[in-house]
């Protein structure tokens, strides 16, 4: 996550083209973005965001090298990228964030962003919500978040992640899981919103993998031998990235083990389609939720408060038994035929959990398509 807005300059010259207008903070930095260093100006400039009222606003920006290779968002295809992460990762000078300017000028009256990311089929409904406001009533709902997580830090939008778990089983998290500390910061697990990836340890995806084999949920068609993988199909599927070709596949839906996320959270409060998520491996230290996360919910990150709310988010008018779902111990609190009319309390056991049952069976380096539930737990 950043927390940045990152533009082109408008020439591509070696010295960067012309130097923006001299002010303590038009000075030159290299920045580090996407695991790649970039030559960079630390400036201001006006910013006009279409279908928002920031029109020509002075904020904040990175003005980076154009000719930067394959720099994601800023091309000609793209404008450029709006960071919303927490003040401490700007690498502007001095470090001020866009959205920290647009709330204390009151240009937008909440510190917040909601997203909705929806799969390529149904990308329209997609929609980011600067400041979070003139939110409408959905599916059975205010529009505002069912649940939220505190995040432990604010020095990234992150999760205190407790336990997780496949087909109800938790699985063993290595020892230094959200146990190492930099900066006298922990590392704790965060969601990682330029990610097409959740990332966990190599135990959680061995343990994933397993239970997908073990469920019978894959199968070879058109075999007269056997329609059971091979050990070099697994590799290939569920460690190399491999696709999964529908005309070589067979896919149980049903059989597909779950994956629940049990973390710390706020009490939650209450005011059939088939997903795809990646998972692969990652460090033992800690855990990226990425954009897979958040499909089909509506995800907001609530920069004032260190919290981050969950509700539900795309075609959940269409809502099945295999959509996500957003529980309290074991009550549900979404999809409800009829919501409370007085705000629900935490379970007996003080767990929240957001449920996702997915579908569609890619992994890479440990990607997987599965039923997916979220949990999250009081403090």
């Amino acid at each position: 996550m950043i927390s940045d807005i990152i533009v082109p300059l408008p020439s591509s010259s070696d010295d960067l083209g012309s130097t923006p207008e001299s002010t303590p903070s038009g000075e030159p930095i290299t920045i580090n973005y996407r695991g790649n260093d970039y030559n960079a100006f630390s400036s201001t400039a006006a910013v006009t965001i279409s279908g928002t009222e920031i029109t020509g606003i002075d904020l904040p920006v990175l003005a980076v090298q154009k000719k930067s290779p394959d720099l994601f968002g800023i091309n000609p295809n793209f404008d450029g990228v709006f960071g919303f992460g927490h003040p401490s990762l700007s690498e502007h000078h001095s470090p001020i964030t866009a959205m920290d300017v647009l709330y204390n000028g009151g240009v937008i009256s909440n510190n917040e962003v909601s997203l909705q990311l929806c799969s390529h089929d149904i990308f329209q409904q997609s929609f980011v919500n600067i400041g979070n406001t003139d939110i409408t009533p959905k599916c059975g709902t205010d529009g505002t978040s069912v649940a939220w997580v505190q995040s432990p830090t604010n020095d990234c939008h992150n999760v205190n992640i407790k336990s997780i778990l496949i087909n109800g089983e938790q699985a063993n998290l290595p020892a230094e899981f959200q146990k190492k500390v930099e900066d006298d910061h922990t590392l704790y697990s965060y969601i990682q919103t330029c990610s097409s990836y959740m990332i966990f340890p190599e135990t959680v995806v061995t343990a994933l993998v397993g239970a997908i084999l073990d469920s019978g949920a894959i199968t070879i068609k058109n075999n007269l031998f056997t329609s059971k993988l091979s050990k070099r199909e697994i590799k290939k599927i569920f460690w190399r990235s491999y696709a999964m070709p529908e005309s070589t596949y067979n896919i149980d839906w049903n059989k597909l083990p779950s994956l629940s996320i049990t973390m710390h959270a706020e009490t939650p409060r209450v005011n059939s389609e088939r997903f795809l998520f990646a998972v692969a491996v990652g460090s033992n230290d800690r855990a990226a939720l990425g954009i897979p996360f958040m499909t089909r919910l509506t995800v907001t990150f609530d920069r004032a408060h260190k919290r981050i709310g969950f509700g539900p988010g795309c075609e959940c008018e269409t809502a099945t038994s295999e959509y996500p779902t957003i529980s309290n111990g074991d009550r549900v609190l979404w999809p409800l035929t009829q919501l409370p009319e007085e705000p629900s309390t935490s379970g007996s056991d003080g767990t929240s959990t957001l449920r996702r049952l997915s579908r569609l069976g890619n992994t890479l380096r440990g990607s997987k398509q599965s039923k997916f539930n979220y949990k999250k737990t009081g403090d």
